[in-house]
């Protein structure tokens, strides 16, 4: 048999196609598990300035579309802590291979400073321009600074990954409000990548949202952030399902509330929020009243008396979800200390900014190249697409500057080759792993209570080889040896449970077929609909189904 594998066959996994980056994830899962830290978080930082970051806070798209899933529904490889783990034992190795392109002699603005600015403002400065980055707050960081609590994502982790920004050559310049490009162009900026966000919060449209005692969530987070002395009684409510309403929730309780509870007008399943997060504030004892709505809030006694009305859900509506519908007749009333909105920020678009403005209020600009309708300005993140992830935000950041540099006249390639060649034959790692997956390491919800301590602890260096070797490794093709093949069908059952929850010969996407000539030999086939996703390799008893040389057993 063959001991490698052409490069020029591998596939584009599903984690791959899922990730808004495109970050490498089998390749970096092949590094964990061969032991290599240093070149597998290489791999990351080809594609994102922010591992450690994304490594906390990232929503893991990747997982969702993991293979894997379909032999252990909801235990994905664990690739978000993965990429957490190889961060935290960085070495610098990867400096060595960074490169800065010569001085292009043009200047970029970049007005804002949460993940699509600073990411943008990166790969810039590598290509050689002379890059500013504005933010109106005193520090960098925007919404990864004033909007992502402290016990999620700790701030030492947060500078430290923006002084590497700093490192290459980034010009970062706070307490600075840009509202006209135009004045950016008379200062001699070629090109501007505007970035500033959605901070200002979405309206209730309740009666009495104005009251003394009712407060915006993301207000409330960055008073928090900033260490600011915050008093919200002993009972909250926090009105919204998304991930704000979440980390408000769990924030109040850092502040000393002593009962919060989530008011939501759908069910769980139609929440917003990373289902991960729910769960670490319902473990936290916060609890959340579901098809409920607020509608009419007034302050009295030194407390918020709120009315609000029993919903059913409907038909759909634009967003996909069952429309929530009020039931007549079923109103009723909660009395609380503080009452938090927590239902969407939008953008705030300065009036002289001299841009055009979406019916959605965002931003407007191509979607492939993130132009907008004045030359040489771009735009790209919350401000253009509405609310998003961090993960979304580096994306965008990433296209403006692969973008921007076309414009400038450079060629748009923004990628180093940071980890060593694969080459075109590879050697694999130890064979994978049939463990599930593991259960991250946290703090007992009775220890988090008393400050703003980081809930995650990170995985071990055996838990993550461990899942490293879950991977399927699906960028990689199958090769058949029906020689090695003994007739025992567990591939196809495998592979029938996986894409038909339960063992259906006709839905087996592999196909074991005795060989009418001898009794001993087999043939292996495919169909159309395989995906490669590499199950029948993992549980092949016999090594008749392989990656290159390595037998997945």
């Amino acid at each position: 048999m063959n001991n490698s594998v052409n490069k020029s066959k591998f596939l584009e996994a599903p984690c791959v196609k899922a990730c808004p980056a495109h970050i490498d994830i089998p390749r970096y899962n092949r590094l964990i598990a061969d032991g290599k830290f240093d070149e597998a978080l290489a791999v990351v930082r080809e594609k994102i300035p922010f591992p450690s970051i994304c490594g906390r806070v990232c929503f893991a798209p990747c997982e969702a579309e993991c293979n894997v899933n379909k032999l252990y529904p909801d235990e994905p490889v664990m690739i978000r802590a993965l990429k957490r783990f190889v961060a935290e034992r960085d070495t610098g190795i990867w400096r060595k291979a960074l490169k800065r392109g010569e001085s292009s002699g043009k200047r970029v603005a970049i007005v804002g400073s949460g993940p699509a600015g600073l990411t943008a403002a990166y790969y810039l400065a590598k290509l050689g321009h002379d890059v500013t980055v504005f933010e109106s707050l005193d520090k960098p960081g925007g919404m990864m600074r004033v909007g992502i609590p402290e016990y999620r994502l700790p701030r030492d982790v947060l500078d430290s990954e923006i002084e590497v920004m700093r490192g290459i050559g980034v010009n970062i310049k706070t307490n600075c409000t840009i509202d006209s490009v135009d004045a950016l162009f008379e200062r001699g900026y070629s090109a501007v990548f505007v970035a500033i966000g959605a901070h200002t919060p979405v309206k209730m449209s309740v009666e009495g949202e104005d009251a003394p005692g009712v407060i915006e969530s993301l207000s409330l987070l960055k008073d928090a952030n900033d260490g600011k002395k915050v008093s919200l009684g002993g009972r909250v409510a926090v009105i919204g399902g998304g991930n704000s309403a979440i980390d408000a929730a769990r924030v109040a309780l850092r502040l000393g509330a002593k009962e919060v509870t989530i008011i939501y007008r759908r069910t769980r399943a139609e929440m917003p929020a990373n289902p991960a997060e729910i769960e670490e504030a319902l473990k936290e004892g916060i609890k959340i009243q579901f098809l409920t709505a607020p509608i009419r809030i007034k302050r009295d006694n030194n407390l918020v008396k709120m009315e609000c009305i029993q919903m059913k859900l409907g038909e759909l509506d634009r967003s996909g979800r069952p429309r929530p519908e009020p039931i007549a007749g079923s109103e009723f009333n909660i009395n609380f200390d503080t009452v938090i909105s927590a239902i969407g920020q939008r953008p705030e678009i300065p009036a002289n900014l001299g841009l055009d403005i979406t019916e959605r209020g965002t931003l407007k600009a191509d979607q492939d190249t993130l132009a907008t309708g004045k030359a040489g300005v771009f735009t790209g993140g919350d401000c253009m697409s509405g609310p998003a992830s961090v993960i979304d935000a580096i994306a965008a950041g990433r296209k403006a500057a692969t973008s921007i540099d076309k414009y400038l006249g450079g060629s748009g390639i923004i990628d180093d080759i940071l980890a060593p060649s694969e080459g075109d034959v590879i050697p694999l790692p130890p064979a994978l792993s049939v463990n599930e997956r593991a259960v991250m390491p946290s703090l007992p919800p009775d220890e988090r209570l008393s400050g703003f301590s980081e809930v995650e602890i990170g995985i071990d260096e055996e838990s993550a080889v461990e899942q490293a070797k879950r991977c399927l490794r699906c960028d990689l093709p199958i090769i058949a040896d029906p020689t090695r093949c003994n007739g025992c069908l567990t591939c196809e059952l495998r592979c029938s449970m996986a894409h038909g929850k339960s063992f259906n010969p006709l839905k087996a996407r592999i196909k074991i077929r005795r060989l009418i000539e001898a009794d001993n030999e087999f043939s292996i086939s495919f169909t159309d609909e395989c995906d490669n996703c590499g199950i029948c390799a993992r549980y092949c008893p016999y090594g008749a189904l392989i990656r290159g040389r390595q037998e997945m057993i």
